[in-house]
């Protein structure tokens, strides 16, 4: 006798699946993710477990264990006998997260095919909708859809293991974003590397698109560095 194969394809069976809720060590690992990506967690500023416990009110358990997925993702460090703090916001952070950025985006480039015309179309109608915005001096849409914007791309090389790679890495993508969101000349000259990217896109050439990756990458890498050492001249 033949065993027929499950049916997955009945209509609502997703919606009727059990749902499991998020652990207190998901929850703890949310929030600090989210304080650290945003600055509410100044860099270098003393932090332990037993004073984010009772802030949580949990137990150190779940805690260590979102303390050690942050580490894992650069986004905490060891600071003293026993406790940890937010590395800082510095040039060589710049330089290392988006070397490797910048090595697994211009992969992704080389192998991004088929990317949906109605989607092109949408980020075309965005990117013009953020010129405009940046014009008017809010540099706000631009920096809060760039993932949107690479994920064009990044979401049609077909490799799994890369994009996953891709996502490990924006935490710290994200802290390093909002604070170049607050130089308009950086964001004034990032758009304009999104537009030529877009126009490899379109053209669907695939050489083109990973040379505009590599230059807005790099672009954004050198930019950023001479702010932070402009600043750290300063100090």
């Amino acid at each position: 006798m033949t065993v027929s194969e499950p049916r997955w394809d009945v209509m609502g069976i997703d919606e009727r699946a059990p749902r499991r809720a998020p652990s207190l060590a998901e929850q703890a690992y949310e929030t600090l993710r989210e304080w650290i990506v945003a600055g509410d967690l100044a860099p270098a500023t003393p932090l332990s477990e037993n004073d984010l416990a009772r802030r949580f009110a949990i137990s150190r358990s779940p805690l260590r264990e979102a303390i050690r997925r942050l580490q894992d993702e650069k986004l905490l460090e060891p600071s003293g006998p026993r406790g940890f703090s937010v590395p800082p916001l510095g040039v060589q952070l710049v330089r290392d997260v988006y070397g490797v950025r910048r090595a697994l985006e211009t992969a992704a480039a080389e192998s991004a095919t088929d990317i949906p015309a109605g989607e092109v179309a949408a980020m075309r109608a965005r990117l013009t909708e953020q010129a405009a915005e940046i014009r008017k001096g809010n540099l706000t849409p631009f920096t809060e859809g760039d993932f949107d914007f690479h994920d064009l791309f990044v979401g049609h090389c077909g490799n799994r293991l890369l994009i996953g790679h891709l996502h490990r890495l924006r935490g710290n993508i994200r802290r390093i974003m909002t604070y170049a969101g607050q130089f308009p000349g950086h964001t004034e000259a990032s758009l304009r590397e999104h537009e030529v990217i877009l126009a490899a896109i379109e053209a669907g050439d695939t050489a083109s698109l990973r040379a505009a990756v590599d230059g807005h990458l790099r672009g954004v890498t050198s930019r950023l560095v001479a702010t932070l050492e402009e600043a750290d001249r300063g100090r």
